[in-house]
């Protein structure tokens, strides 16, 4: 994270301070660049006030960014006038000024947000951005200088922009940089480098020192941006250019000797010097970042790969082509065991061959009394040597693990065979005693009995029909899983004639829910070819549930609809609902969402699965639960034109 970045995610009280602070050091830099420029005293050599006041609108977020603006330009105009300059034109300087500092903050910190600045793209950006914000600057004040100080228009455009531009160009990335963790023992180096860089820049700009070496502190940069964190390059490039501009001044350096009488040149020369500076410096310390950033991606995927390499069951072996032959980079465990440590060669004349060739191709050995597989490959490389691959599939572990697989599963498919088996058994057994209570305590719910004995009765018939509805619940989903299955021939069904006649049967569920069962569908029938007990079943099933779960008064209605050569039935209530985390779960065998509002409602568990079971292996259809808009639950099942003659369940036939 940058300084700026701190500074505006810090509280509103601390970044407001900073803004304060940062509009009074603008009027401070505004009156010193003007009082102390002595080349050329009326135009400012450098002007730092504009990356304070950059910095400060940067950090204002809302409104509050026009209130900065208009205190930027109070600061650099008092800053204007106390140097000595004509109200006036010290009014439309610190109007110029301005331009730049809004153009900076709305295209670098859009909404009080300041952008970062550690990449080659971020660096291109904010270069392109402090240029156009000094060009408009310049241009501006450039008209003001004509007016008042009779300054050639392009002279003094050129100056100007030069003169901002730089100021930006090094300060502004001070505060836009990350900030570093810490130096870890690169501090003595920089101490080293920083101690180097002020020789330079003494020995090139030394008062009476004119060498035209001015190249000369590019090396200390360079040396900071290829080793050091960008914001020490930021820090130095600040520190000489004010050393550079303040050593100019006194006479010293290549700059001093090009003078024209009025100082113009020496001030175009040395802002031309700090902004070539400024520019290499900020992309080269970018590019680094950059490639720092690639390298550390590449050394985490090479540690993913290599961790990927040796965790992986196959053997896996790379090498790269040397000039004298193989140089391996990579060789797993596996690898290892069977090709050992040596090689290649690695005694298997097959592999050997292929990869003395440089061919590719598989090849199967035995080592050990086991069986092996390789693959061999090679990869040519564009720039750099190719990369030999051989990947080891160990053949009998393999078979092995296929031969438990199949165990396995056909263990499971005979244990799947017994349950199954075992429940339809005592189904059957069960089903014999429980009609006969049944029928018993019909007898007793219609013989004259005392209140307390009819009560017993009744209870007894009640949880005597539940049982067997149970049974037989339990007993066709049996005969569905079953193979060898009775099988029905297709016949030709009207839709709307079954939907009405299993709404008509529904009456004896809705009497007491007051539960209104209606059906929609289009003109005329809707035909298929399917058939009709499991379509019966199935329609009661799912209009048994819709009424249990649908509210007193409540409306359940069977929609039906063409779809294509097949058809759709909507089986629609307002009811309680499934929670969508649920709606999976109710098409297994005894499962019943775990919701409290459903716990009141009785039920099995098994009427969603007779219905998938029988819609998927008998009718050649699919079925599905959604949410009913407003509420409720939607069952939508699809049907083909022609059910399929023979079904799923009964191909083992």
């Amino acid at each position: 994270m940058s300084i700026i970045a701190r500074l505006a995610a810090s509280s509103d009280a601390v970044r407001r301070v900073a803004i304060a602070l940062l509009i009074g050091a603008t009027a401070v830099a505004a009156y010193a660049a003007v009082a102390f420029s002595f080349v050329d005293p009326e135009l400012a050599a450098w002007w730092p006030a504009a990356g304070f006041a950059s910095v400060a609108a940067m950090l204002a977020r809302g409104r509050e960014r026009w209130l900065v603006l208009l205190l930027v330009v109070v600061a650099t105009g008092s800053g204007n006038l106390l140097a000595g300059r004509d109200p006036l034109f010290a009014a439309l300087l610190a109007v110029g000024n301005t331009l730049e500092v809004a153009i900076i903050a709305a295209m670098l910190a859009p909404a009080g947000v300041p952008s970062r600045l550690s990449t080659l793209l971020h660096s291109v950006r904010f270069i392109a951005v402090a240029l156009l914000a000094a060009a408009a600057t310049g241009a501006a004040l450039a008209i003001a200088a004509m007016l008042f100080l009779q300054r050639p228009l392009l002279e003094g455009f050129a100056q100007l922009t030069a003169s901002h531009a730089s100021a930006t160009l090094v300060m502004l990335p001070l505060f836009m940089v990350p900030i570093p963790q810490g130096l870890g023992r690169r501090w003595l180096e920089v101490v080293t480098q920083s101690t180097f860089l002020i020789g330079l820049v003494l020995l090139v700009f030394w008062p009476g020192n004119t060498w035209p070496i001015a190249f000369l502190p590019v090396v200390a940069f360079l040396w900071s941006a290829f080793r050091f964190p960008m914001l020490v390059s930021a820090a130095q490039m600040l520190a000489t250019a004010a050393a550079v501009i303040v050593l100019t001044l006194l006479g010293g350096g290549p700059f001093a000797l090009v003078d024209d009488g009025g100082g113009r040149i020496p001030v175009v020369l040395i802002q031309t010097f700090l902004l070539v500076y400024a520019i290499t410096a900020l992309l080269t310390c970018a590019a680094r970042a950059d490639w720092l950033a690639v390298v550390v991606r590449l050394r985490a995927q090479e540690e993913l790969l290599r961790e990927g390499i040796v965790a992986a069951d196959a053997g896996i072996f790379i090498a790269e082509r040397a000039e004298h032959g193989l140089r391996e980079v990579a060789r797993n465990d596996l690898a290892l065991r069977v090709f050992g440590a040596d090689g290649p060669p690695f005694g298997i004349a097959a592999i050997d061959q292929l990869v003395k060739n440089s061919d590719s191709g598989q090849v199967v050995f035995e080592r050990d009394d086991r069986t092996y597989e390789a693959s061999i490959a090679e990869r040519g490389v564009s720039e750099g040597p190719g990369l030999v691959t051989i990947v080891i599939s160990d053949v009998t572990e393999r078979d092995e693990r296929e031969r438990v697989a199949l165990e396995s599963a056909d263990q499971l498919r005979r244990l799947n065979d017994q349950k199954d088996d075992f429940i339809s058994a005592v189904s059957h057994e069960l089903r014999t005693p429980v009609t006969s209570i049944l029928g018993f305590s019909e007898q007793l719910e219609a013989s004259p009995l005392p209140p307390e004995a009819a009560q017993a009765g009744a209870i007894i018939a009640r949880n005597a029909r539940r049982l067997a509805d149970v049974i037989d619940d339990v007993l066709e989903l049996s005969r569905l899983s079953a193979l060898g299955g009775p099988r029905t021939a297709p016949e030709t069904i009207d839709l709307v004639t079954l939907a009405a006649e299993c709404a008509r049967d529904s009456e004896g569920l809705v009497l007491s829910r007051r539960v209104s069962v209606t059906v929609s569908a289009p003109d005329g029938p809707v035909v298929v070819r399917s058939r009709t007990r499991e379509l019966e079943r199935v329609c009661a099933n799912l209009l048994s549930n819709a009424v249990k779960f649908s509210h007193d008064d409540g409306t359940v209605t069977i929609e039906i609809q063409r779809d294509g050569e097949g058809a759709v039935v909507h089986v629609i209530d307002h009811g309680l609902g499934i929670p969508a985390e649920h709606r999976d779960m109710v098409w297994e065998r005894f499962a019943r969402a775990p919701v409290d509002s459903h716990r009141a409602v009785p039920g099995t568990g098994l009427g969603l699965p007779i219905v998938r079971a029988l819609v998927e292996t008998r009718l050649g259809g699919t079925v599905s639960i959604t949410e009913t808009q407003g509420g409720g639950t939607t069952a939508i099942v699809r049907l083909p034109s022609e059910a399929p003659a023979l079904s799923l369940a009964h191909e083992g036939d």
